[in-house]
């Protein structure tokens, strides 16, 4: 009888223990979107946990667009130190991610999620003269991570999907790096061909995947914001996906959000992609359908912003070649400078 009562006992303490993570779990303020995959196994991918709260699944520090103190002054030297702490506010977490054998700290460790149909997950494959930037050459503060293994230097095309093209991924978080020298940038990309809003919500064809990433490195990164590819591909969903559109593009930001525990965490999303051709061409059925629902977003979804894709590089009829990609991601970074969305590049 003796082993079946140490069993009780060891039940009973399981039981307690679950629930004093769910009263906790509901006391943190912001909850996690309840789909099935509600953990990622990260494994050794960033290295030992270190400092107070590492490995928890705290979010990161960028509240109302904004970085808190924790998150640094934007200053400071190549450390990984800051003046949060001195100044009246929070102390650095001491949280640390192992990014090419650096113990980086969290506050200066800014992760961009970025997701979308085929455009991002890349079909570029010129101008012939740009592909180093985007194919070979890396930049030792500019990441990539895919749960599973550890993170890596980024490079196309590795970031969001693609086996052969490349997307805005490395570009995204080179363009950051050296902006920011202080600061490391990691890439957490998920590219879909042909896919429409809908099928990336909660509930949806992908949402588990483009979540996967940022749920694992919850707690060891700073979020820095949300970046979409989205529009065109409503064509290949109902009437009521491209009426609705604004409202799937909220439902869709307001989930990532809330899982990664950052309620205000910029997002940025292309405007309609005005030097496409064909059939894509502005004032023909697709743009007709689409382009006004795109305008509308930045009124339905906060802390949002559109970015133009006037003038950029075209591959084919609609999707960006590198330069186009290139330049997308400069304009995305100015626009966050614009709306003080950046304070690790003021």
């Amino acid at each position: 009888m003796k082993p079946l009562l140490n069993v009780s006992l060891s039940r009973s303490r399981w039981a307690l223990v679950s629930l004093f993570a769910l009263v906790g779990g509901l006391a943190c303020g912001v909850a996690e979107h309840p789909h099935d995959t509600q953990s990622v196994g990260a494994g050794d991918d960033f290295g030992p946990s270190s400092g107070a709260g590492a490995g928890t699944t705290t979010g990161g520090a960028s509240v109302g667009g904004v970085m808190t103190a924790a998150s640094g002054s934007g200053g400071g030297g190549s450390s990984g130190t800051s003046d949060a702490g001195s100044g009246g506010g929070p102390a650095p977490s001491g949280v640390t991610i192992n990014l090419g054998g650096v113990d980086v700290p969290r506050e200066r460790a800014i992760a961009f999620i970025h997701i979308g149909h085929s455009n991002m997950a890349g079909r570029a494959t010129r101008p012939q003269s740009s592909r180093p930037f985007h194919f070979t050459e890396t930049h030792p503060h500019a990441f990539m991570y895919h749960p599973g293994s550890a993170p890596e230097l980024a490079i196309e095309p590795k970031t969001a999907g693609d086996t052969d093209a490349g997307g805005p991924g490395t570009a995204l978080v080179k363009e950051a790096a050296m902006l920011a020298p202080d600061y490391y940038f990691i890439s957490l990309g998920f590219g879909w061909p042909s896919a429409y809003c809908s099928q990336f919500v909660p509930g949806g064809l992908y949402y588990d995947k483009l979540i996967a990433a940022p749920k694992a490195i919850k707690g060891r990164v700073t979020f820095g914001g949300i970046f979409i590819y989205l529009g065109i591909t409503e064509r290949h969903g109902t009437a009521a996906d491209r009426s609705g559109f604004p409202e799937c593009i909220n439902t869709l930001v307001t989930a990532i959000r809330n899982d990664v525990g950052e309620p205000t965490l910029p997002a940025l999303m292309n405007d309609y992609e005005v030097e496409g051709s064909g059939e894509f061409v502005v004032g023909g059925a697709v743009a007709t359908a689409i382009r006004p629902e795109i305008e509308r977003c930045p009124s339905v979804v906060s802390n949002f912003a559109l970015v133009s894709a006037e003038g950029v590089g075209m591959q084919d009829d609609h999707h960006f070649n590198l330069d186009g990609h290139r330049t997308w991601v400069q304009r995305a970074l100015a626009t966050m400078k614009d709306k003080g969305w950046r304070p690790w590049a003021p």
